[in-house]
Order: C-alpha cells, then structure tokens, then sequence
C-alpha cells in the first residue's frame, strides 16, 4: 500500500503497532460523537485494525491511511479510501484528533487520497457518508468535490451521501 506525503502530513499504511495510539482517537467522545461506537481499549482498536484496514490492504490493495503529523511525528487519526461492500462503492474518511481540527489537515489528506484514488487507482466514483448534522464533515465533503446525492440509510443510521464521479 502506497505512502502518501503532503506538506504537514504523511499518510502510510496502518500497522498492529498503532493500536495504542488509534485508541486514543477512536476512544475521544468528541471524534466519535458522529460514529457511534467509542472503542474501550487498544485490544479493541487491533481488532478493528485486523478486520478493516489490514484486511482491505489485503483484499482491495488500498484502505484507510494512518494520519501523521510531521511537525510532532504523532499518529493523529486517519484519512483514507475504504470499499463499502454493504453499497459496493469506495468511500473517502477522516477522524482526526480535537487538538488537530480547524487547521485544514483534515482537506489537506482528504484532497491527497482522493487524488491518489482518481489517478493511482483509477477510481472513476468516491462517495462520502455523513450524519446529516455533521455540518464540518458535509462541508469537508463539498470541499473536497463531492455533491449531494441524497439519504441512505447506512448500517441502520440515517446519513447523507455525497459523491465524486469522473466526467464520461
């Protein structure tokens, strides 16, 4: 799986080591407030490593990204493409740590994965999955290219979808 860098970023593949780290992320009321499911602990988070990230390197040679600051070489979340088999379409994501939201790190992997999924991957459709009243996730989404499609229903929690689809 490829290593992504931007300028304050360096995107690159998830590895069992980061599960203390991702705990911290994936345990914060405030990043979760949207996701539902806080994980307790860091056996929790290398168990959602080994079945979703791990896993999708494996089957679809792509998937979330671990999200590094550069400036403090701290895994501060993730940004990356996911394949959503419930809807058979790939999906871009970010979860970012309070500390680091409002500075723009969450476009700034969002714009790069999308670029690699459109030019690496030759993706020609990436959709994006919010709680209606994400407003900082929908407006990251539009920023980011991708339009209104209308409500799913997504694993029984009512979202808005958004999408990206090349020209034909």
């Amino acid at each position: 799986m490829k290593v992504i860098e931007t300028n304050r970023l360096l995107l690159r593949p998830f590895t069992l080591e980061d599960a203390a780290a991702l705990n911290r992320v994936n345990r914060n009321p405030d990043v979760m407030r949207y996701i539902g499911k806080v994980e307790e602990d860091a056996a929790a988070t290398a168990a959602y490593l080994q079945k979703g990230p791990l896993a999708d390197y494996q089957k679809h040679g792509f998937g979330r990204h671990a999200c590094i600051h550069k400036a403090s070489g701290e895994l501060i979340g993730f940004c990356g493409l996911k394949y959503l088999p419930e809807l058979d379409e790939v999906d871009v994501g970010y979860r970012l740590l309070p500390e680091y939201w409002g500075q723009g790190l969450a476009a700034e992997g969002g714009e790069a994965v999308m670029a690699f999924g459109k030019q690496e991957l030759g993706l020609k459709r990436i959709i994006g999955i919010a709680m209606p009243d994400n407003a900082g996730s929908i407006h990251l989404l539009k920023k980011l290219g991708l339009v209104y499609e209308g409500r799913i229903d997504y694993l029984g929690v009512d979202c808005v979808k958004y999408a990206w689809q090349s020209a034909p």
